[in-house]
């Protein structure tokens, strides 16, 4: 299994310390030609203060060296060396020179004004570098007018100097750089894989914690639900989302819990009574009074028992699949036919569009749901007050139906939110015995099932509305003006 940890430290650390490794090897590279550069710029600069040191006039060529001010040159301690050539002779040499069996620097065959830098040991036997330059010897600026009215412009004899010094620290310089950057790349490497490892924990730690949350959440526990909660802003969107998720299954388990109580309710209380029934007959075999009243509750407790069952089975049997939508249905049409067969004198019927609306839907399933919101506003609502029946269109244009009563007792907002659930009574001791809180979860099913949409809003504190819409795309619209209202 991938793990994104791993995946981040590996990358991160790869690609880090390829970059640290391909600086370093870099800047190595550029650090030890500096130092080259340099101590060969070095050369340079000590064998052009020697030649300046070299005159020629009238007399000849002159070398004013002073040892007490150069004893690097005196041999006393990390001696340096120069000799100079004239004429294929050694016109001077530096007093270290003397100090060692080898007294003499090689010779260079140059050309004039040509420099040449190469590596040697030195007479003292250590590791040195030597340049050699040939040049022809200044005149003192004095001395020029009358020289060259002697002399002439007649060639002059060039010298050839040589300057040798030790590179030992030079060369510890460059193995102390070339050994640091080295443990660098080793040392480097390491820091960055432990930073990273580090660095990735703790930017993960956040995406642990919630997981640990999710891991020990329990639905079946006793302490109060609570969502999750985040500082992180790339986790915000996914605890979103799965608070979102969580609160809608915890919904649902409160939601089957509160129904598997409720259908275990209303069940045990006719088979309480059936029982008692038995018990009661079995005492009292063959009395007349007793038959007289058990058969009539018996049917009346098993009808009871099985329109529980069949409401049940129709809220399960529409939860689970859509249905055909294959009539064309005239709202106004059969919302008149439902009315009438409630024979009841307080519903007000009332087309707003003043137009028949048609859809296509199943007739059937809208029949039993505009029925079902008729039976709870009459069961429900207060007697002789009016019940309002509208037809119309939303801004949309989608086809809607909206009954609203008054109820007989007060709705709260936190009601609203578990009346189209099944078995949910307003009456939590359940003391009616026609009604069992099935209807508006079998109005519910049958709108999921045709694709319309039931919503529930209360008006004020006794009035409450229930609207049924209908899919546009099944709309179609007549300029029929009607208007019912059955006195």
């Amino acid at each position: 299994m991938k793990s994104i940890r791993k995946t981040l430290t590996r990358r991160l650390s790869i690609t880090i310390s390829l970059l640290v490794i391909v600086v370093l090897l870099a800047a190595d590279i550029g650090v030890d030609t500096w130092v080259q550069r340099e101590f060969n710029q070095g050369l340079k600069a000590k064998v052009g203060m020697l030649q300046s040191l070299v005159n020629e006039d009238l007399d000849g060529v002159e070398f004013e060296f002073a040892g007490e001010y150069f004893p690097e040159f005196e041999g006393a301690s990390s001696p340096e060396y120069f000799q100079l050539w004239y004429k294929g002779q050694i016109f001077e040499k530096s007093e270290s020179l003397a100090l060692y069996t080898v007294d003499e620097l090689p010779f260079e065959n140059l050309s004039l004004n040509e420099a040449v830098i190469n590596d040697i040991t030195l007479p003292d036997g250590r590791s040195g570098r030597i340049i050699h330059t040939k040049y022809v010897p200044q005149i003192d600026s004095e001395d020029r007018e009358a020289f060259y009215s002697v002399k002439g412009e007649e060639q002059r004899d060039p010298m050839v100097i040589a300057y040798a010094t030790s590179t030992e620290l030079l060369n510890f310089t460059l193995w102390f750089i070339d050994i640091a950057f080295l443990v660098a790349l080793i040392v480097i490497p390491l820091m960055v894989r432990f930073v990273v490892r580090n660095t990735v924990s703790y930017a993960l730690a956040p995406l642990d914690a919630l997981n640990n949350n999710i891991r020990t959440l329990r639905f079946t526990a006793t302490d109060k639900h609570e969502a999750f909660s985040t500082n992180v802003s790339e986790l915000e969107p996914i605890v979103s989302s799965l608070n979102h998720f969580i609160n809608d299954n915890y919904a649902l388990y409160l939601r089957e819990k509160r129904l598997t109580s409720d259908i275990a309710h209303e069940l045990k209380t006719p088979v309480s009574e059936l029982i008692n029934l038995a018990e009661v007959a079995m005492k009292f075999p063959g009395e007349e009074r007793l038959e007289k009243d058990f058969k009539p509750q018996i049917l009346r407790i098993g009808m009871r028992m099985k329109n529980i069952i069949s409401g049940l089975m129709l809220i399960q049997k529409h939860s689970a699949k859509q249905t055909q939508l294959n009539d064309l249905i005239n709202i106004e049409e059969l919302v008149a036919q439902v009315v009438a067969s409630k024979a009841v004198d307080n519903i007000n019927v009332v087309a707003k569009e003043r137009s028949d609306v048609v859809i296509h839907s199943n007739r059937i399933a809208v029949e039993s749901i505009f029925s079902n919101l008729l039976d709870n506003a009459i069961e429900h609502g207060k007697h002789c007050e009016p019940i309002s029946v509208y037809i119309g269109k939303t801004p949309s244009g989608q086809a809607q139906i909206e009954v609203t009563n008054t109820t007989h007792t007060e709705i709260d907002e936190s009601d609203l939110r578990h009346m189209f659930e099944p078995l949910w009574q307003k009456d939590a001791s359940r003391t009616s015995e026609d009604n069992f809180g099935l209807g508006l979860s079998i109005v519910s099913a049958l709108c999921g099932a045709i694709g319309a949409a039931v919503t529930v809003d209360k008006l004020d504190h006794n009035h409450i509305s229930f609207s049924v819409t209908f899919k546009k795309a099944s709309l179609k619209t007549r300029a029929v003006k009607m208007r019912y209202c059955l006195q």
